[in-house]
């Protein structure tokens, strides 16, 4: 069966996990969707106190391949129409010291190769008001913080040919709207 594939990304708090849960609960069996790797690792022992180079190249590789990994389980399992992935196989290089392109060709791909592996982004930006935002055992960067990784994953996707922005705002129920707008439409393709 051919998927279409999404990659739902943004900053960290944007409302990512949320957003998946509404959409199973929106369209149950026409969506399947795949877990963030990062969160799944870290919180699954892997050390991030380390902020060193090795230390990080070892974490965005990890995460990249069991992105890729997971995705592929999805495709090959699921009799959903569509399949939305929390982060994609792009975000890593965001994280990766030695830059974009260096963090490709470790990897032993292109940036246009992995956009193409997705038929649509949505991108989700963290709440703008402070006392939204949420640190956590995983989650460890600041608002601050959120905001230049989510600045970072912004630009990095901006290739992408159909990606959809849905900025900071205090109610996510305007976001929910919107997203759940956006994948209809991919559904019904």
């Amino acid at each position: 069966m051919k998927h279409k594939k999404i990659a739902l990304t943004g900053g960290p708090n944007s409302g990512k996990t949320t957003a998946l849960s509404i959409l199973k609960e929106t369209f149950g069996p026409k969506v399947e969707l795949v877990r963030e790797a990062a969160t799944m690792i870290f919180s699954g022992g892997f050390p991030r106190q380390d902020n060193s180079r090795p230390h990080i190249e070892a974490a965005q590789q990890i995460i990249f391949y069991a992105t890729r990994e997971m995705e592929s389980l999805a495709e090959e399992s699921s009799d959903a129409p569509l399949i939305v992935c929390d982060r994609g196989t792009v975000d890593a290089a965001v994280y990766w010291p030695g830059g974009v392109e260096d963090f490709f060709a470790r990897m032993g791909t292109t940036l246009e190769a992995e956009l193409a592996r997705y038929d649509a982004v949505l991108h989700l930006s963290p709440p703008s008001n402070p006392a939204f935002y949420q640190s956590t055992h995983v989650r460890t960067e600041s608002l601050q913080q959120a905001f230049e990784i989510d600045r970072k994953i912004l630009k990095i996707w901006e290739k992408h040919p159909n990606r959809l922005v849905v900025g900071g705002t205090e109610h996510f129920f305007e976001k929910a709207e919107v997203i759940k707008n956006f994948v209809e439409k991919i559904i019904k393709g």
